[in-house]
């Protein structure tokens, strides 16, 4: 994990927690200190599939009646539909500050193959740790999308464990012990019977659901182990007392992190992914992919390392390029806004869009793929020359015309409240910049505003954390009307008018995509970071790293079938094309490395957007 990371993701601090994630291991706690893991494990990891199944019928029946009464969760008097249950469901009661669903998560079936793979219910010292739950429910989410659930498959939701029951009647709380028979369990009783025929088919189809979710399990957990390591797990306690010896020159920890790994690594993945294609039931070349349509990613520290460019990632390539030739639309939701000057995004991107133009796309590819800067304020696409071109805001087709509907859309927003909001940040940020003595400078943009370090500083996590709460804080007292997003962002502090919120949304109604088959992949998930906004409106993968981004990459097009390992012959046939046409012998490859030293030649402030002139060594 890159020091930037680390210092956006500890957890030692309340507000630097997750509440879910933080539920399940002290659950998990009791059966591990009971050496009890190996028996029970399963079944905890069975109760909370429950609770999160009684929680997403809860909410579903809470938005039908909004519906009913032409209440739009938009025009609702809350920030989230969740506030208006008026009996609140037991995974809420335990966590209140779970979101929304999208999806059933399969979490006993994901545990079950990662103890398979990693033999986590075998150690006796070491209980399971916030990022082994944390990737177990990234490898549920996953499956959920790729082999759905039918909601009426699967057993009933009215057997609890410890005796509590969802059907009404006295339930015993998680928390107290107690009895009661309060409202929330009348309000789960949606379960009624069904004659026997409807219940032969619906067993029939979780047969085949169950055989399907155990072919792609065995396939992820046969992959090689090339699971990203943390350096530092994410409840470290002496992560603080590591902090000056973190204070080195970041570009160069990132240099020696980023050596590539032992060939014999490379050879066993290589084997293993050429073993299972084998015996896996492939998608044919243009084949639409199984599961999620709509895949949003972070850019730093997501696509690539905090503050640097795309050009060290040549697997992160592939599978985003196998993803975009399977029917998948791609959307780079980023903080950066350097509104719609597309040369300053190409810049960041340009390893992945040089490996674009060698591989070869088609134009409806091509045109599947998008990036929203601002985080929801700036929409480009790629076009059929491998540039990223502004799309139309106003007039037939234009985005914010289209997306008026949503009463958050940029489109509503009127510049004396985007004033407003900035004017408000900026003076937090100048009382903050004052109060803590911190070596900044304050910048401002159209649609953001930030603290950023002068040159050869740095600031502390803990005045950052300081600085975006206080401006939360700020903001929400002033009952501003318009969404914003106040984050750390590892280095620096920002405020943006919009939020990713907002942006996946855009981008759902613009593309005509529902939240269920949109997947937003993003490593600040904390309410201190920008893509906690993300979790209300599609399911989310918590990443910590641009290597788990392509091993969630690599997962998904594995247990959707997708080879890995080869290319299509057509795609060898335009391959050899290419350079025949070129006068040369071989097949051109992508050099990242020189992509690398080119980017590196044309050096721009990520912070400003302004180029910089590289003096010569």
């Amino acid at each position: 994990m890159s020091f930037s990371s680390r210092r956006r993701n500890y957890l030692l601090t309340p507000h630097r927690r997750d509440g879910l994630i933080e539920c399940m291991k002290g659950m998990l706690m009791h059966s591990f200190v009971l050496d009890a893991l190996d028996t029970t494990g399963a079944d905890t990891f069975s109760h909370f599939e429950m609770l999160i199944d009684e929680h997403r019928r809860m909410t579903n029946q809470l938005l039908e009646d909004m519906n009913n009464n032409q209440m739009s969760v938009a025009s609702s008097s809350s920030s989230h539909p969740l506030q208006n249950m008026t009996v609140p469901s037991r995974l809420k009661q335990l966590v209140p500050g779970v979101g929304t669903f999208y999806t059933r998560l399969p979490l006993r079936k994901a545990f079950e193959a990662y103890n398979v793979k990693y033999g986590v219910t075998k150690r006796r010292y070491i209980c399971i740790s916030f990022n082994e739950i944390r990737h177990i429910l990234n490898l549920a989410q996953i499956i959920a999308m790729i082999h759905p659930y039918d909601s009426s498959d699967g057993k009933k939701l009215n057997a609890g464990m410890n005796g509590m029951s969802i059907n009404g009647g006295p339930r015993i709380s998680l928390l107290t012990g107690s009895s009661s028979t309060n409202g929330a369990a009348e309000a789960t009783t949606a379960i009624t019977s069904e004659d026997n025929g409807t219940m032969r088919k619906r067993t029939d189809r979780s047969e085949r659901q169950s055989e399907a979710d155990r072919a792609a399990l065995e396939a992820w957990a046969s992959m090689a182990d090339t699971t990203p390591r943390p350096e530092n797990d994410a409840e470290d306690e002496d992560s603080d007392a590591k902090e000056e010896g973190d204070k080195i020159d970041i570009n160069e920890k990132e240099q020696q992190s980023s050596v590539s790994k032992p060939r014999h690594l490379d050879k066993r993945d290589r084997s293993d992914s050429c073993a299972i294609e084998e015996t896996l039931s492939l998608l044919p070349t243009r084949a639409t992919l199984p599961g999620p349509k709509l895949i949003c990613f972070d850019g730093d520290q997501t696509l690539y390392s905090d503050g640097a460019n795309f050009d060290k990632s040549p697997k992160l390539a592939k599978y985003l390029y196998l993803l975009l030739k399977h029917g998948v639309t791609i959307a780079v939701v980023t903080a950066a806004g350097y509104e719609y000057q597309a040369a300053k995004y190409e810049l960041r991107l340009s390893g992945l869009l040089a490996y674009f133009q060698e591989r070869g796309l088609e134009r409806e590819d091509l045109e599947r793929f998008y990036i929203f800067g601002g985080e929801c304020n700036y929409l480009l696409r790629l076009g059929t020359d491998y540039k990223l071109h502004a799309v139309r805001e106003d007039g037939p087709g234009g985005w914010l015309i289209s997306t008026k509907h949503l009463s958050e859309s940029p489109g509503n927003w009127s510049e004396a409240e985007v004033t407003s909001i900035l004017d408000r940040a900026e003076a937090c940020f100048q009382s903050s910049l004052k109060d803590q003595n911190m070596r900044a400078r304050i910048i401002r943009k159209k649609r953001s505003v930030g603290l950023i370090p002068k040159v050869d500083e740095t600031i502390r996590r803990e005045a950052l954390d300081e600085t975006v709460l206080r401006i939360q804080t700020e903001l929400d007292e002033a009952k501003v009307t318009l969404p914003f997003c106040a984050f750390n962002g590892g280095r620096d502090a920002w405020v943006d008018v919009g939020n990713k919120r907002v942006g996946v949304q855009v981008l759902q109604s613009y593309l005509g995509i529902p939240a269920e088959e949109t997947l937003h992949i993003g490593d600040q998930f904390l309410n201190t970071g920008n893509d906690f906004a993300a979790r209300s409106v599609c399911p989310c993968v918590w990443i910590t790293s641009p290597e788990e981004t392509t091993y969630i990459l690599k997962s998904i097009l594995r247990l959707a079938g997708v080879p890995l390992m080869m290319m299509a012959a057509g795609e060898e046939k335009v391959a050899k094309d290419r350079t025949a046409d070129e006068g040369k012998g071989t097949e051109k490859k992508v050099d990242f490395e020189e992509a690398g030293r080119r980017s590196s030649r044309l050096v721009m402030d990520v912070y400003t957007g302004e180029f910089i002139r590289k003096m010569p060594n």
